[in-house]
């Protein structure tokens, strides 16, 4: 797509237009002259040539799921390499949970059910059954968009090739940076490796969130002289068998306290600090569509059963975006 339309669309990347920013870029929404709404996501230190970036937008291009924010086409421009995406109506996932203003509280138990067994689909997808085996490596509640239908879509997928070319293999992270706050995998500081494991623990955290309604790395409904992240309050609770008060008030006494704390289980199991215990994300997806059975969320589209699933470690089958 040209610079000079997708300028237009953005009045010239204006400030107002920023709809999100992390390690990788910043997002912002554009509007085309035919009234299409997009996301333009603006990277930043690129390293690639512009033959090497089309080469890895045509590899994005072609891995489709229907949870994952669709990529429709990219600039490359001197400098400039930047990433055109479906407008998402409903922003992140993040500010769904954490809304700035708390009279907008949050989402009914069955949308966030669904979200955490469609997100899992589509982290199993990019895990188990794409061709390319993607690992994320920068999983959080920013990174999952969500459609006017309450649909989650995964963004930001496969970026971390785009910003470190010389990162081919069960790679090391961009620049040294492991994610977001709260998120990070305990491994990763000793290990500097990307893992499949790594990515369920941070889809764990995000699990945690749905289920409890707390910010990761800030937890309102802990005493103040708590100064630990969301993993280290749900693990105190456990250890001291009151796990079932870090579900979100909001959602109890409604009929469906088995299937939240079902599903607060699923997230520890995620978060448990040896990657080793930690479910697979094809399993991770399995056992959140058992609790969700009744609601009919998973239909159409399953996942196939990897041959690398249980115990086998199949790490070194996965290779980050090719």
């Amino acid at each position: 797509m040209r610079l000079s339309d997708l300028m237009k669309a953005t009045n010239s990347f204006h400030k107002n237009n920023i709809i999100g920013s992390g390690r990788t870029g910043t997002m912002y929404m554009g509007v085309l002259q035919d009234g299409t709404s997009l996301m333009i996501k603006r990277l930043q230190n690129s390293q690639h040539s512009d033959k090497e970036f089309s080469s890895e937008m045509a590899t994005l291009g072609s891995v489709k799921h229907r949870n994952l924010v669709p990529l429709l086409g990219f600039c490359v421009a001197k400098r400039e390499r930047l990433l055109v995406y479906r407008f998402m109506a409903n922003g992140t996932l993040h500010d769904s949970l954490h809304p700035a203003d708390d009279a907008n509280r949050a989402l009914e138990w069955s949308l966030r059910l669904k979200i955490g067994i469609r997100a899992a689909k589509g982290f199993a997808w990019l895990h188990h059954n794409c061709n390319l085996r993607i690992i994320h490596r920068n999983i959080s509640s920013k990174c999952i968009l969500l459609d006017a239908d309450f649909e989650p879509k995964i963004s930001d997928f496969g970026l971390a090739r785009l910003m470190n070319p010389v990162d081919t293999h069960l790679s090391t992270f961009v620049n040294g940076e492991f994610g977001d706050l709260g998120y990070v995998a305990p491994e990763y500081a000793r290990t500097l490796v990307a893992t499949p494991k790594g990515d369920v623990y941070s889809f764990g955290v995000v699990l945690l969130e749905l289920v409890t309604g707390e910010r990761p790395t800030l937890v309102a409904k802990a005493p103040e002289s708590f100064k630990g992240s969301l993993v280290d309050w749900i693990s105190q609770l456990s250890n001291d068998g009151k796990l079932r008060d870090a579900i979100d008030t909001s959602l109890v006494g409604k009929g469906v306290d088995n299937e939240l704390f079902q599903f607060l289980k699923v997230a520890c199991n995620c978060v448990l600090p040896p990657p080793k215990e930690r479910p697979t994300m094809f399993e991770v997806y399995q056992l959140l569509r058992a609790i969700g059975e009744r609601y009919n969320f998973t239909s159409e589209d399953e996942i196939l059963m990897p041959s690398d699933s249980g115990n086998v470690d199949y790490l070194e089958e996965l290779i980050v975006a090719r």
